[in-house]
């Protein structure tokens, strides 16, 4: 019965190991293949950068740019070194200034600049906020601006607000007449300035008396109620009172607005760039001005600076003739002087076309009236 038992085990197990080690199947046909998800939609196309950007910022645009910015007055780094580190002028005489006036309210808190920097292309212009389509310049300020002398409002309503902000007038005639009752004011001179001062125009009962030496002179200047004191070599309204003079402000005479207002700097003094002028040398280019003076080939339109020229240079003798002005190799120098009120507006009005450097283009009404004033004043 054992025997039985164990034949009929092993043969179980004999069937079980043939089972397990038997050969797989064939391989069963494929399935259907499943459904393909959904695709996302496209995104829209950024613009091109290389379109967009190489339009200014090629090699070749940026090196036309700075050969014409070298050009400009705004290269010159004499200006820096003169003035561009001192709280009172760094606003407009360094990059450092300028940037620190933006940035205070309302332009306020004038700091000095311990290492200034000429005026150069972060000045003027901030950084993109898109590089999509249509990128213009962008421009550190196009806000309106406040006037330093009345407190009146420069507003060309486009980027020509940018210029206003320095090229405005610092002071006004009355900063200088201001006194309401009499004066004496007394300055030595040495060197040079003994001869231009020893029949200055030092009011009614002033004095020039010499040292014993011969090397300083004493000049008591009398300021009666009718005369105004001209205290400083450097008076005037400060080198570029364009703005003032586009608005017709800070003269003696009438104001009026000019035409040119309403176009601003911008389109004058860059515009179509040739390679001595216009772009960013800020020298105005005729070209710029054709479109509404047709057949115009230079800036005397109508013989008008021409006439400028003469009526503002015989002027400039009667004022160096009252001792109000000294002309020094074409180069105008005020000088300290008690002169009448009739000969200071006249003083006044000059200086301000002087410094506008335009020959009476930005504003030929308003220059009308402020040479007509100052030769009613002199008497020509």
């Amino acid at each position: 019965m054992r025997t039985i038992t164990k034949l009929l085990v092993l043969a179980i197990s004999a069937m079980a190991f043939a089972f397990v080690t038997s050969c797989e199947g064939p391989e069963g046909p494929a399935g259907a293949d499943g459904t393909d998800g959904t695709n996302g939609v496209d995104g829209i196309d950024g613009q091109n950068g290389n379109v967009s950007c190489l339009v200014c910022h090629s090699q070749s645009s940026m090196d036309a740019l700075n050969a014409l910015y070298a050009l400009s007055g705004h290269n010159a780094a004499g200006a820096v070194a003169y003035a561009g580190g001192r709280a009172s002028c760094a606003k407009c005489h360094s990059h450092e200034g300028f940037s620190n006036y933006l940035a205070a309210t309302p332009g306020a808190d004038a700091i000095d600049i311990a290492y200034p920097t000429r005026i150069g292309c972060k000045t003027c212009h901030s950084t993109h906020t898109s590089l999509e389509a249509d990128i213009t310049a962008p421009m550190a300020t196009t806000a309106a601006v406040t006037a330093i002398t009345d407190g009146s409002t420069f507003d060309f309503v486009n980027n020509s607000n940018l210029c206003a902000n320095c090229h405005q007038s610092r002071k006004d005639g009355d900063s200088y007449d201001k006194y309401t009752d009499a004066q004496s004011f007394t300055r030595k001179f040495t060197g040079d300035n003994i001869a231009a001062y020893t029949t200055s125009a030092n009011g009614p009962a002033g004095s020039a008396t010499l040292n014993a030496t011969s090397d300083t002179l004493t000049v008591v200047f009398d300021v009666p109620t009718t005369h105004v004191y001209i205290s400083s070599s450097h008076a005037g309204p400060h080198h570029g009172p364009q703005a003032n003079v586009l608005f017709g402000i800070g003269g003696y005479g009438s104001g009026s607005t000019g035409t040119h207002s309403t176009l601003g700097c911008v389109s004058c003094h860059l515009g179509t760039a040739g390679t001595t002028e216009g772009g960013h040398s800020f020298i105005p280019n005729v070209d710029n001005c054709t479109s509404c003076h047709t057949g115009a080939t230079d800036f005397d339109w109508h013989g008008k600076q021409t006439s400028f020229d003469t009526r503002l240079a015989a002027i400039e003798a009667a004022l160096e003739t009252a001792h109000a002005i000294h002309v020094d190799a074409g180069e105008v120098h005020p000088m300290y002087s008690s002169i009448t009120r009739e000969e200071f507006k006249a003083f006044w009005n000059f200086m301000i076309l002087l410094e506008d450097a335009s020959r009476g283009v930005h504003n030929p009404g308003y220059t009308e009236t402020l040479l007509t004033s100052a030769e009613t004043n002199l008497g020509l």
